[in-house]
């Protein structure tokens, strides 16, 4: 599985399917309640629950802590206004890339398995499995949420033990190294502009 799209296809598996539920804890509440909300809509469908549910789903991310992340050592080397740039063009590419796979977890269901705390890092624990082919292995998939504003935001998911900002810093960083910045931001908007995300 293509390390961007597992990361991409968890925050989507985590939208669909009855939960099940071992031992609830804040963060594991939170994702539960932003889970309801999302799957209520995509029940519904149409144009407008769309522009909703994207509206729950960027309520999830701390889109900021992920930019940050994403580009590790790279970040402090930025200005503001690349910062500013580069986490607008991470949110959309996450964002398209949430809505070209939307489709492809429509069959899971989710089950929640714990929630652990690690210096204030919530990671909940869950795995998804296919309600239309029980030989089709299930996906394990950890979400690690931390407080901010007195909200919990998801701010990395582990899929099948791959990062979703370990992946975006490595071909990041790669990029940067290789071309440059601009060359990065450049590729950012390509993506975009080819619905290649």
């Amino acid at each position: 599985m293509n390390p961007l799209f597992a990361a991409t296809f968890s925050l989507l598996a985590l939208t669909l399917g009855p939960v099940g539920l071992a031992s609830a804890g804040p963060a594991t509440d939170v994702v539960k309640a932003r889970q309801t909300a999302l799957f209520d809509l995509l029940k519904k469908g149409g144009g407008e629950n769309q522009k909703k549910v994207g509206a729950v789903f960027d309520e999830m991310l701390d889109y900021s802590a992920l930019a940050e992340a994403s580009l590790g050592s790279e970040w402090a080397a930025r200005t503001d206004a690349e910062k500013k740039q580069f986490s607008e063009l991470l949110k959309q590419l996450v964002r398209k890339a949430y809505e070209r796979n939307l489709k492809k977890t429509l069959n899971f269901n989710v089950e929640y398995l714990s929630e652990t705390d690690s210096g204030g890092v919530m990671t909940v624990r869950t795995k998804a499995f296919s309600k239309t082919d029980a030989r089709e292995e299930p996906v394990e998939i950890a979400f690690k949420l931390s407080q901010k504003g007195g909200a919990w935001l998801v701010q990395d998911i582990v899929t099948e033990g791959v990062s979703l900002v370990g992946s975006y810093r490595s071909q990041f960083t790669k990029i940067i190294k290789k071309d440059g910045f601009p060359v990065l931001l450049q590729k950012m908007k390509d993506k975009l502009a080819k619905g290649d995300v």
